[in-house]
Order: C-alpha cells, then sequence, then structure tokens
C-alpha cells in the first residue's frame, strides 16, 4: 500500500533546452501554493501507478548519482531545499540536449506524511511540464463579461516526473517514475541521463524476468514447432495465474512436454541468466507484472492468412502433418 500525504513545501523554476541556450530561471523562494496544493495532488496521484519501482544507481558509486546526492541533502535538511532545487534544476539543463526537449516548469515537492508499505515517511516529487494548454477565464471589465485566453500546466497528467521516498536509501531509495515522452530518443534525457535509476530487483521485476524468460524459450521453440510453442505458452501463462510462488528449477517440467524440450529449456535458460543475471530460487508471481509480456498471446496459431486456432486446453491433442499436396495441416482431437 502507497500513498501520498501533503504538500509541505514546493519549489518552482523553469528550464530550457541547453542547446537552445534557453538558460534556465531559478527561484529564490518556496512557492506560495494556496489554491493549488489540491489540485497538484490529484494531478500526481493520477500520474503514478506504485508498483513498477525504480532505484537510483550510478556506474562507481551510487552516491556521485547528482540527483541521489540533492534529494539526499533535502531529506537530511529540509530547509535547503530551495539551493538543492536549483541544483537539480542546473543538472536537468545539462541533460537537455537533444532538440526535441521543450522549454517548461520544473517543480521539486516535499511531501509529507505519505505511506509506503506499512511505513510513514516522507517524499520529494520532481515533475517538469512541458504540454501547455489554453484555457478561458471570464473577467469583468466596464460591467461587461470578457473571454480571454490563458496558457497553464496540463492538469490531466504529468509529462515527465518522479516520486522518491525516504525509505532504503542504501540502496538507491524508492523510486516512481513517468516518463510519456512519445519519443525515445529524447525520453532518456529524464529517466537515464538526469535520474538515473533502473528496476528493482523485488518479486514485480523478478515476475517480468520469469516471463521476458519464457517468452524467449517460446520464441525459439516456435521455430521447431507452432503447436509446442503455443502449448508451452499457455502453460506458462497458466501457471503464472495458479500458482503464487513458482520454484524456478521446476519450470521446465512444468511447461515443457518432452526430455528434449526439457533441456533446450534448461540450455536457455542457462544462457539467459549469464547475460541477464540468476533467478532466486523461487519468486513470488505479481500478477499485474504478468500481462506484461507477449507470452500471454502466444498460445494462437496463425495458419497463413486464413485461420487462427487458439489454444485454451493445453493437454489438448493437436497433430500436425503434411499431405500429399505438400500443404500442411493439424488435426484437433476433441
Amino acid at each position: 500500500m502507497t500513498s501520498l500525504g501533503n504538500i509541505k513545501a514546493a519549489v518552482v523554476q523553469r528550464v530550457g533546452n541547453k542547446s537552445n541556450d534557453d538558460g534556465v530561471a531559478f527561484s529564490d523562494s518556496l512557492c506560495q501554493m494556496d489554491g493549488v496544493e489540491e489540485h497538484l495532488l490529484n494531478l500526481i496521484n493520477a500520474s503514478f501507478k506504485f508498483d513498477d519501482w525504480k532505484q537510483f544507481y550510478y556506474i562507481d558509486d551510487l552516491k556521485l548519482n547528482p540527483t541521489y546526492r540533492f534529494v539526499s541533502k533535502i531529506f537530511d535538511d529540509e530547509s535547503c531545499i530551495v539551493k538543492q532545487a536549483n541544483n537539480l534544476a542546473r543538472h536537468l539543463y545539462e541533460q537537455s540536449i537533444h532538440p526535441n526537449i521543450k522549454i517548461g516548469e520544473f517543480y521539486v515537492v516535499l511531501l509529507d506524511n505519505c505511506e509506503i508499505d506499512g511505513e510513514v515517511t516522507n517524499a520529494i516529487g520532481l515533475f517538469k511540464s512541458e504540454v501547455m494548454e489554453t484555457v478561458l477565464t471570464v473577467k469583468m471589465v466596464q460591467n461587461h463579461l470578457v473571454l480571454s485566453p490563458q496558457m497553464g500546466m496540463s492538469l490531466k497528467k504529468l509529462e515527465k516526473g518522479c516520486i522518491v521516498f525516504n525509505v532504503e536509501k542504501e540502496q538507491g531509495y524508492k523510486v516512481a517514475v513517468v516518463d510519456n515522452s512519445n519519443s525515445k530518443t529524447d525520453a532518456c534525457y529524464w529517466t537515464e541521463n538526469f535520474l538515473y535509476v533502473r528496476d528493482c530487483n523485488d518479486d514485480y521485476h523478478q515476475t517480468i524476468k520469469l516471463m521476458d524468460m519464457c517468452t524467449g524459450f517460446v520464441q525459439q521453440l516456435k521455430e521447431q514447432s507452432m503447436v509446442d510453442s503455443a502449448i508451452a505458452a499457455k502453460k506458462t501463462v497458466e501457471l503464472l495465474k495458479s500458482e503464487e510462488v513458482l520454484q524456478v528449477d521446476e519450470l521446465a517440467e512444468k511447461i515443457c512436454d518432452t526430455e528434449e524440450q526439457k533441456q533446450a529449456f534448461e540450455t536457455y535458460r542457462q544462457v539467459y541468466e549469464e547475460e541477464h543475471g540468476t533467478f532466486a530460487d523461487e519468486v513470488n508471481v505479481v500478477v499485474k507484472a504478468t500481462n506484461k509480456k507477449p507470452v500471454t498471446k502466444m498460445n494462437v496459431l496463425k495458419l497463413g492468412k486464413n485461420f487462427e486456432v487458439k489454444i485454451i486446453n493445453p493437454n489438448a491433442e493437436i497433430v500436425a502433418g503434411k499431405d500429399d499436396r505438400g500443404k500442411n495441416y493439424y488435426t484437433l482431437y476433441y
């Protein structure tokens, strides 16, 4: 369970594109939140899903990560939030060199009374708004109502943001990230260059990793047999739906039908773990993570342009063959 508390303090700056020499409009004081706190909190809550957790890291030493260092200083001494917010804005500006990056407001928000995993703590939100919307305002001018347009921050969703919870500091904190950029080229400057975060090694990402490995194996199996591939995909999905805890060493036995397939699975797993790191002996399955990989849709046999056969029961009997005309066929027993 994760929930946000109240906004205790906020600093707003304007950060431009460095390649255009837009510069940074720094702040020298806290932003007054009267009348806007509720709207900003609603926007933040609507923008984040607290399941895909990240953590700060760096190539050699976590403490060399600038964002981690500046955020830590705010947690240690809240009175320095303006100074560290300006440091964060300067750091963000240094990463804003791609031509697609737009000028926008950069918010550093201190939240208190937040809850995460049953623990009450504070958090720091970093948000950048790059998309401005036009709203119509109504004013009374000389006894007449006059409509006039005004540009402002969208309250529908955040383009870029993160919330850093003041827990697990030595591991890089628990960080929730939002990045709604359409372009991967300019998107990486927020997550990779500015924040420098990676996936936490938790049950959620272990489940995704397990799904990724099984997806790769099913795709490899498809090169030999579409039927075996579709059946293995269905078994994988049912296994993940039915068992809360998976013993990784038992996967081959539960997914594969033949000894040859089991050996192929173990070989694939060995190669996968050499590249992506080893699994724990058991994985606690997180249901939200099981829909992240295409293996959930790989139980369908696509027979040319004319037919599709969906494997619902992985124990159903299907036999593939080729007739005397050289055409492929499948026999379905029911």
